[in-house]
């Protein structure tokens, strides 16, 4: 069922331009500052528990309503599990802000082309336009993972209840990424820990959608694949994955390289996802079968 919910999820997500617009997460830090000022004075929320306070509450409400309705028909449950999904992936279609950055790249619309760089790297821009795109592309590598492929993961692992799980633990990354304190640095190892498998699974993901010599390419040696932090992991093996598309086309280092790069890149995210899905099929499969 967790398939044929995310292959749903996906064409929603792909066909419906408007579902942007329904993902606001700007109630999650409210409510995170909310929590905080009724504990305030707590030493625990400094700690790993400040942090299971935060993320917690919205799992059990996803949980407890999937246990409720899913009990009373299966449908219900099957519908739930399609709205969370639908409401954790992005918040925003990676392919579409792509997309409006190369249309503008391409009509030479440089302000606009800043703008949509800006919506894919969640700050201001004042790169050049070569540095610009090589950022991008890079952005683009990590943002799939936080965005699609580690919800995808964890739903297909836990259910709405991991897709909320997920999407909390990278709210909260963002949020406490220039803070201090206990409670920031439990919210980034929450968000480590949640993070470690999709990574592997997405450089997987580029190892078969591209070259698998060239994804570790970059590595240091194979013990990078477990120890590496997992947004450098990320980079340097989609880098890598990249590298012989990017000789197939043009001179390196010139103008047209590096905005195919970041069609590239994002080409070879959708041909991870495509990859997931044929592997979330086999196991499927194999299960029904057992």
């Amino acid at each position: 069922m967790s398939l044929i919910s995310i292959l749903i999820s996906l064409a929603i997500e792909s066909y419906w331009d408007k579902v942007d617009s329904l993902r606001q997460y700007d109630w999650f830090e409210s409510y995170r500052n909310w929590i905080s000022e009724k504990l305030a004075g707590q030493t625990f929320l400094e700690t790993p528990f400040g942090v299971l306070a935060v993320v917690l509450p919205p799992v059990l409400l996803v949980w407890l309503v999937d246990s409720m309705f899913g009990g009373v028909l299966w449908l219900f449950s099957f519908l739930i599990g399609i709205v969370v999904l639908v409401y954790c992936i992005g918040p925003r279609s990676l392919v579409r802000d792509v997309q409006a950055y190369l249309d503008a790249v391409e009509a030479g619309d440089h302000t606009a082309a800043r703008q949509h760089a800006a919506g894919i790297l969640n700050r201001p821009v004042d790169e050049k336009e070569k540095e610009l795109a090589q950022i991008v592309k890079e952005a683009i590598l990590v943002q799939a993972n936080d965005r699609l492929i580690g919800v995808l993961f964890w739903f297909a692992l836990l259910g709405p209840v991991g897709a909320v799980l997920y999407r909390t633990s990278v709210l909260l990354k963002d949020q406490t990424a220039f803070e201090a304190g206990g409670f920031a640095s439990a919210a980034q190892d929450l968000y480590w820990v949640m993070n470690w498998l999709p990574t592997r699974i997405s450089i997987l993901g580029y190892a078969l959608a591209g070259n698998f010599i060239d994804t570790t390419s970059y590595w240091d040696s194979i013990t990078d694949f477990w120890t590496r932090d997992s947004t450098d992991l990320l980079i340097a093996s989609g880098i890598g994955a990249l590298r012989q598309d990017l000789r197939a086309d043009v001179t390196e280092h010139s103008d047209e390289y590096f905005n195919l790069g970041v069609s590239h890149a994002l080409a070879l995210i959708k041909r991870t996802v495509i990859v997931f899905i044929t592997l979330l099929a086999l196991m499927t499969l194999t299960g029904l079968l057992l």
